[in-house]
């Protein structure tokens, strides 16, 4: 189960700074007073094997204007956008186990964020962009919970591996994280790790649950056996766990879902037509289409407003 558990997860301050041109700029400054303008431009980030290793793109929200913005290789992955749209958090091996980098939208000032000696996988961002929230993956022992500070300074372990808590998403109000127990069962904690609780039906297992912008629901795989031999449909259900509905419903796998920023769509990943493209549908399932075409894997996709700057 653990080995299981692991192939599938594999799958301070907030940043003050925008970029162009590799260069920084502050994102607080008016445009004018650099000489730039600034565009707000809605993006996804995800990781491709397109190349050969996995590596991280941005691409319009329609598919459009693919950007690399890693290329080494090493395995790079999880890409999460951060609030104000100028960082990308993400996963990478290049020391030799995966931690937790940071990088400007553009793909500059790549840089280790954490320090810790166990694998760490899966970031994503408190909605104020000050921290960053991961998890470890400890030899022997269930995963642990953990968030450090934007800035590299603080870092604290929010669960103590009694239970194998996986995938932590803050909730928009910051109150709360959003995540998976080992069993695939969909809890609520407290932001300090306290105060656990389940939401949903058992034994339904719900894979990586994530918060609509507004916090009143939830999106997840809806998820029917077990790996290899499995489906997954995009499920949605009230932040109680209410109201349950599978939105998309074709047999295949589609997981790892992420919200528009107006909570209107859903982008995903699927592997529908033979291996995992990215998708994107409205937020109660219709007018599903595919973003990526490519023989090579993309998924685990990230939507955000991205600050660009141009002269």
């Amino acid at each position: 189960m653990k080995k299981l558990l692991f192939s599938i997860l594999l799958l301070g301050f907030g940043s003050t700074l925008a970029t162009v041109g590799g260069r920084a700029f502050p994102a607080s400054s008016p445009a004018s007073r650099i000489g730039l303008e600034e565009e707000r431009v809605e993006k996804i980030a995800f990781y491709s094997k397109r190349s050969g290793s996995c590596q991280i793109y941005l691409m319009n929200a329609d598919g459009s204007g693919l950007q690399r913005l890693t290329n080494n290789s090493a395995k790079e992955m999880s890409p999460a956008i951060s609030p104000d749209g100028t960082k990308v958090a993400f996963a990478s091996n290049r020391d030799g186990e995966s931690r937790i980098y940071l990088m400007n939208i553009d793909g500059s000032d790549q840089r280790r964020l954490t320090n810790t000696m166990n694998v760490e996988i899966l970031p994503s961002w408190s909605p104020d962009g000050t921290k960053v929230y991961f998890q470890i993956e400890v030899k022997g022992g269930n995963s642990i919970l953990c968030v450090c500070s934007s800035d590299g300074k603080e870092f604290r372990k929010l669960t103590d591996g009694s239970v194998g808590y996986i995938y932590p998403t803050p909730s928009p109000n910051g109150r709360e994280i959003l995540c998976n127990d080992n069993g695939f069962q969909v809890y609520i904690m407290d932001a300090d790790g306290r105060n656990p609780r389940r939401i949903g039906d058992a034994p339904t297992m719900r894979l990586r649950p994530t918060w609509s912008p507004d916090g009143r629901r939830i999106a997840y795989g809806l998820l029917h056996g077990m790996p290899p031999n499995h489906t997954t449909e995009i499920g949605v259900m009230d932040s109680d766990g209410g109201h349950e509905a599978a939105v998309t419903r074709d047999g295949s796998v589609n997981e790892f879902p992420c919200w528009s920023p107006d909570g209107k769509h859903i982008a995903f990943q699927s592997a529908r037509d033979g291996n995992f493209e990215i998708y994107v549908m409205n937020a109660d399932g219709s007018d599903q289409r595919r973003l990526t075409n490519d023989p090579g894997f993309d998924g685990a996709p990230s939507w955000g407003i991205v600050r660009i700057l141009k002269r």
